[in-house]
């Protein structure tokens, strides 16, 4: 596929966060050019193979100067100003902090060999981190692949984290905000004050880029300006189409419009067809399941599939796979995917921007302590155990 299909800066879509010129003007990823947009199309390609998703959602920000770089060629600088005048890629005069802010906010996985040093005071949880970054580095074959990496730790981190981050809240360096603001935030409809910006400027296409917040401001990245808030639009929340073990689609469901998946779904719907081969349409009914979204986490309800369908539990010790019985309504956690055929899955995302952790009383809602916890971007721990059902909160 065209790799610029994999470029997003959809907040709730997007899996992944990369400054562009790092991957671009890095020679050691291949090439002999000192600058090659071709660095970028391996990388996304190597992301693919690493998340087995051909489709994965990258959310890419570059320094303005990589457009008018020269070292790359006409047509390169001409693709990216494409980018940016498309909604594709955030140009900014710095990359780093945006992309920390990124990561933070929706608890995107950030791709970069940057160690982001002159962050680690900012942004405490960088130190030591084993779970949200990324490393592309050119295979023995000559192709660019990406793996897990443990950021630094720098000698001169001697005090502790919460004393650090008092100190920091007491300069006024660090910005701790409750997730919940951002989520506020994203379900408003934004508009920019510069005309023809691309991300805040066109009233004929929703505005899905996180907007900059400073203080108690909302402000453009690319312009700095403050923005208007146009009114609410609706949350949504992604769910991939996986068979085999690798993501063949992927679909959004927007709060308060129940949406209906199967092979023929009647009054539109998500056709499962698009996606999976003959033997598995097969095996899934015209209408095979609902989902809703309620602004906080997925439902799901088996109207009456004529194959049935199951609810698969991830958990450390083991999965739990249950019968969904017709016409009940399970409220997906997070690690909860719908088994609709031996090969072929929904998996909601994972990410905790869509999904929380459930709270001690087994409800769906915010991260018991999230505002305490301050900025610190941890790894999504599994549900508490249940009664032993599996059951969904319905």
């Amino acid at each position: 596929m065209p790799f610029e299909r994999r470029l997003t800066l959809d907040a709730s879509a997007a899996e992944y966060v990369i400054d562009v010129a790092n991957v671009v003007r890095e020679p050691a990823l291949g090439g002999e050019r000192p600058a090659d947009l071709g660095r970028l199309a391996g990388l996304l390609e190597a992301l693919a193979e690493f998340t087995r998703d051909p489709a994965v959602q990258v959310y890419a920000i570059t320094d303005r100067s990589l457009l008018t770089d020269g070292r790359l060629t006409h047509e390169e600088r001409q693709r990216l100003e494409g980018w940016y005048l498309d909604g594709l890629l955030e140009v900014l005069p710095r990359a780093d902090d945006r992309i920390l802010e990124l990561a933070d906010a929706l608890e995107l996985r950030v791709v970069s060999a940057d160690n982001f040093l002159d962050f680690h005071r900012a942004y405490p949880w960088i130190p030591g981190d084993r779970d949200h970054f990324l490393r592309p580095f050119l295979r023995p074959d000559g192709v660019i692949g990406v793996r897990p990496r443990i950021m630094p730790v720098p000698a001169e981190w001697q005090v502790s984290r919460k004393e650090e981050e008092g100190l920091l809240l007491e300069a006024g360096v660090l910005r701790r905000w409750d997730r919940s603001a951002h989520r506020a935030v994203l379900s408003r409809d934004w508009r920019c004050p510069e005309a023809g910006c691309p991300l805040f400027g066109a009233g004929d296409r929703p505005n899905t880029a996180l907007p900059r917040r400073r203080k108690s401001q909302v402000l453009c990245p690319t312009h700095g300006l403050p923005l208007t808030d146009a009114g609410p639009r609706p949350r949504r929340a992604q769910v991939k189409v996986v068979m085999d073990g690798t993501v063949r689609g992927r679909f959004m469901v927007t709060a308060g419009e129940p949406l209906a998946v199967g092979r023929a779904p009647a009054d539109g719907g998500v056709v499962l067809g698009t996606w999976i081969d003959d033997t598995a349409v097969d095996s899934v009914s015209r209408t095979h399941v609902v989902l809703s979204y309620d602004g906080t986490g997925l439902s799901v309800v088996d109207e009456r599939s004529a194959n049935g369908t199951r609810v698969r539990r991830r958990r450390p010790a083991g999965d739990q796979v249950v019968p969904l019985p017709h016409g009940e309504l399970w409220h997906l956690r997070q690690g909860d995917s719908v088994v609709l055929h031996d090969r072929l899955e929904l998996l909601p995302s994972g990410r905790q921007f869509v999904f929380e952790e459930d709270p001690a009383d087994g409800t769906v809602g915010p991260r018991a302590g999230a505002e305490a916890a301050g900025p610190t971007m941890m790894a999504v721990p599994w549900p508490p155990e249940s009664d032993g059902t599996g059951r969904g909160d319905g």
